[in-house]
């Protein structure tokens, strides 16, 4: 084998060698990147964490919260925020006795001769006046819509929005973040909510849903 060759030969195993390390450098850094955003990460908190109610955007909306699960310390906070730039409203609703279940509407009746008035003013709707009955059918339930937490007594609190904070002692029946909707958007849903924050006094764990979106659920670990 002359010289020659043997150079070329050294060169030919020294691209594969370039080659397979960028390869699997590359592979790398899309499995990390990859495990960082996955829905079942559970990641441990040092201080306040902020948790992600759906996200992305027209084309794409997230219904899921990201992390899906977190673990934190007795003491610490989690902060709920809406990050989609569409106006998709999420909440983060912890019901801890089944007879505190609410729905996201339900049903109220008022004078038919109550006046309404849309918001925004331009938008397609009317209120609901059914045939042949003298009243108006309103949907709103604030119980699902405004921050609210119901304690191991059945006393009912709310809390003004957009950035509410309540501190869980563990012994409630129901605690709801209210509308979570994007920053900026509060003209479609006027009085909701951009954030809000818990901090857990208990440990144990903490499950929780979407009371618009009932198929995205998370869990809070407390040590």
């Amino acid at each position: 084998m002359t010289i020659k060759s043997i150079l070329a030969a050294v060169a030919v195993v020294a691209t594969l060698s370039i080659t397979l390390l960028t390869t699997t450098t590359s592979f790398t850094i899309i499995s990390a990147q990859g495990n960082a955003s996955s829905n079942n990460t559970t990641t441990t908190a040092t201080s306040s964490i902020t948790v992600h109610a759906g996200g992305g955007n027209s084309m794409a909306p997230l219904t899921v919260f990201v992390p899906q699960q977190i673990e934190v310390s007795v003491g610490q906070s989690v902060t709920w925020d809406n990050p989609s730039t569409v106006g998709e409203p999420h909440t983060a609703t912890f019901i801890l006795d089944n007879k505190t279940a609410t729905n996201i509407v339900s049903p109220f009746v008022v004078p038919n001769s109550t006046q309404f008035t849309p918001i925004p003013s331009n938008s397609n709707s009317q209120p609901l006046r059914p045939a042949a009955q003298n009243y108006v059918v309103i949907a709103v339930n604030a119980r699902s819509y405004i921050p609210t937490v119901i304690d191991s007594e059945g006393s009912v609190k709310q809390f003004p929005p957009p950035s509410a904070s309540y501190i869980m002692t563990g012994n409630e029946k129901y605690v709801n973040s209210g509308w979570l909707v994007p920053k900026g958007q509060e003209q479609l849903y006027p009085g909701a909510s951009n954030t809000f924050t818990i901090k857990f006094q208990k440990a144990g764990t903490y499950h929780y849903i979407c009371q618009v979106h009932p198929w995205m659920t998370g869990s809070v670990v407390v040590k």
